[in-house]
């Protein structure tokens, strides 16, 4: 079926202003007002009722921009039994760019998507480094490292060591550095810091049906995400050396789980005391943080499922952002903006640090109970891992997966967020 596109909307009688698409003897037309407040969602929402009316194969028929042809696939594309699509005709560069942004959304929604029985701590580590070396090619040199198991507890690193312990999949500290041509052995400019429970039971803190354990194989989303970032940003040309670093756990129930009550000693001399078994996101990625600034890079971002705080403050169609430099913060939006993406800034401040005392360790991990700035008080933690003057990016991926489907998703992983931080890499590595 022909989709065509019209940036005005007739004044047809019958057509109700909820409507986005008109039918023809032998094509659809989606009428959308350029001018229209929300474009690019209603563009979308058009390419999802075409998912939903049926049609398994449809033609961009006359202009589209790429940006249309993006918003109208996010809609269109679903899990499983995806129907085909065939795309307008664009200039061969942004024929290119359509074709990255796809064959990279659909990676990492693939890796979102799969049982953690496929993927384990170890398994994403690998899919991660296969699918950088391939996007790298021969323009960039890489460099990796895996600290596993054991080797975590030997080298310091607790939180990762002690959210994987319970489970027979060992956990992952997973470092990948990429290096443009000429440039190995330079400064890291950027890390980029991925939190990737691969299945969360809430260990002794069990999820119940309520709490979304079912679902808990989408909580390692910031480590796919932040992958995918990198592989879009080496498609557009990175000229500054970047690393990743994926936090790879399963949390799961053993005689070997850590356990409520357990105080972490962390490297960099923090101590946490472990209340809430159910806050893991942010043991791990303390350790991110502290093996990221052994490079002393001049920008950190991090991306993680972290709290369902974030998602009752900003909704399903919303991430938030979180950063003590205001200016960063402010074109953290900008960069989110520019490529279509809802993104909304929620305080953080030196003090949220302080709002979780432990009487035997300088924090807890958590409340017990919900509270007031759930996401804030979990940024909170994470800052203490942050250097004083390191500049920070945390977003908290609150529309990543969806249980169900609704108005703009087919439901399951959403790629959201991918193009967010790759513009935020590129712009702020200029």
């Amino acid at each position: 079926m022909k989709i065509k596109l019209s940036r005005t909307r007739p004044d047809y009688a019958d057509l109700k202003k909820s409507h986005l698409i008109s039918f023809h003897a032998d094509y659809f037309c989606v009428e959308i007002p350029e001018d229209h407040r929300y474009y690019w969602r209603e563009l979308q929402k058009a390419g999802r009722q075409c998912d939903q009316m049926g049609l398994s194969e449809v033609e961009l028929s006359g202009h589209w921009s790429l940006e249309e042809q993006w918003a109208f696939y996010q809609g269109y594309t679903r899990p499983l039994h995806a129907g085909q699509i065939h795309f307008a005709p664009l200039p061969s560069e942004e024929k290119k760019q359509l074709k990255e942004w796809i064959k990279i959304s659909e990676w990492v929604k693939h890796q979102i998507n799969l049982g953690p029985d496929e993927c384990t701590p170890l398994k994403l580590a690998h899919a991660a480094e296969a699918f950088i070396r391939k996007a790298a090619a021969e323009d960039y040199h890489i460099e990796t490292e895996y600290l596993t198991g054991e080797e975590l507890n030997h080298h310091g690193f607790v939180g990762c060591y002690n959210v994987g312990r319970g489970s027979q999949n060992p956990p992952v500290l997973f470092s990948l550095k990429v290096y443009p041509k000429n440039s190995q052995g330079k400064p890291i400019k950027a890390t980029l810091i991925g939190k990737g429970i691969t299945f969360d039971s809430g260990g002794y803190i069990l999820k119940g049906k309520t709490d979304g354990i079912t679902y808990m194989k989408c909580d390692m989303g910031g480590a796919a995400t932040v992958t995918g970032a990198l592989a879009l940003a080496l498609s557009e040309g990175l000229t500054q050396p970047v690393e990743l670093i994926l936090c790879c756990a399963e949390n799961m129930i053993s005689g070997h789980a850590f356990r409520p009550g357990d105080i972490l000693r962390y490297k960099n001399g923090v101590s946490v005391e472990v209340i809430n078994t159910d806050a893991e996101g942010r043991l791990v990625l303390a350790d991110g943080f502290i093996k990221a600034q052994e490079q002393k890079p001049s920008l950190i971002i991090d991306a993680a499922t972290l709290t369902g705080a974030s998602q009752i403050a900003v909704g399903i169609e919303f991430c938030s952002v979180f950063s003590m430099d205001a200016k960063l913060r402010g074109r953290a939006l900008d960069h989110a903006e520019i490529v279509h993406e809802n993104l909304w800034p929620l305080p953080l401040e030196t003090w949220h640090q302080d709002a979780i005392p432990s009487i035997v360790a300088d924090t807890v991990n958590a409340f017990t109970t919900p509270a007031p700035a759930g996401a804030s008080i979990a940024a909170g933690f994470l800052s203490r891992f942050v250097e004083p003057n390191q500049k920070w990016l945390h977003y908290d991926l609150s529309n990543v997966y969806h249980v169900t489907p609704n108005s703009l998703w087919a439901g399951g992983a959403t790629g959201s967020m991918i193009r967010t931080i790759a513009e935020t890499l590129r712009s702020e590595l200029k």
